[in-house]
């Protein structure tokens, strides 16, 4: 078989078809923590791609409250298969028309692009969530009102899995706690998941957001633009 040239081309067809097949299940793995202790924040996010070739990780290590603003510390590095990676660290400032400016931003994007809140939904669904950990505890000082704060709490986080059970596929028990505190005032919390994607409906994914931006008025160039003032 090999012997003649179609022979070689064949599996060579073969072989370029099995590795295809391979990258395009393989998964895009996405592990978020996040936790407050205090006054002290921490938050990071990794994703891994192609059997770990690929790696990103974005962490915000500080956020402090300075009047009406937030000042946070950005840390991003990526890193490929050859082991070299690149760091950067921002350092910033979230104030209330920072924050205003972005909402105005996100909405030109939306009426900008057709359906892109029915791409991103299509997307969710692809998504499998393979671990949900989120532990609170709470005290105020007085009983009553320790009790009532850990109801609240408790609500919000269920109705947050409950939104996001929504769209994305829930493939683990969920595990959540929240630990009144009576006899002091305090709060901690602590979040963690993990998600996956495969790799091919990632890429047809971007693919699809790229059709529409092209679409869209003004196309590629209009996003550009939009998300640059963000």
């Amino acid at each position: 078989m090999f012997s003649h040239p179609y022979g070689w081309i064949a599996a060579g067809g073969f072989l370029i078809s099995l590795l295809t097949i391979t990258v395009c299940a393989s998964r895009v793995i996405i592990i978020a923590h996040a936790k407050r202790i205090g006054s002290n924040d921490d938050a990071e996010v990794r994703i891994r791609a192609l059997f770990g070739l690929i790696k990103f990780k974005y962490q915000i290590p500080t956020a402090k409250l300075e009047g009406l603003a937030i000042k946070v510390q950005e840390e991003i590095s990526t890193q490929h298969a050859a082991g070299r990676g690149t760091w950067k660290e921002y350092n910033d400032e979230i104030n209330p028309e920072k924050v205003v400016s972005s909402i105005e931003k996100m909405k030109q994007v939306l009426q900008l692009t057709r359906d892109l809140t029915g791409w991103l939904r299509k997307t969710m669904t692809k998504v499998e969530l393979t671990k949900w950990n989120w532990s609170t505890s709470i005290g105020t000082g007085d009983a009553m009102w320790t009790a009532m704060a850990t109801g609240v709490v408790w609500s919000v986080q269920s109705s947050v899995l409950g939104v996001l059970s929504q769209f994305l596929q829930l493939k683990a028990e969920p595990v959540m706690t929240v630990n009144p505190l009576f006899n002091r005032s305090a709060f901690a919390t602590e979040w963690s998941c993990i998600a996956q994607i495969r790799f091919g409906y990632a890429i047809l994914a971007g693919l699809q957001l790229l059709h529409r931006m092209k679409k869209s008025k003004g196309g590629v160039k209009a996003w550009q633009n939009i998300l640059s003032k963000a």
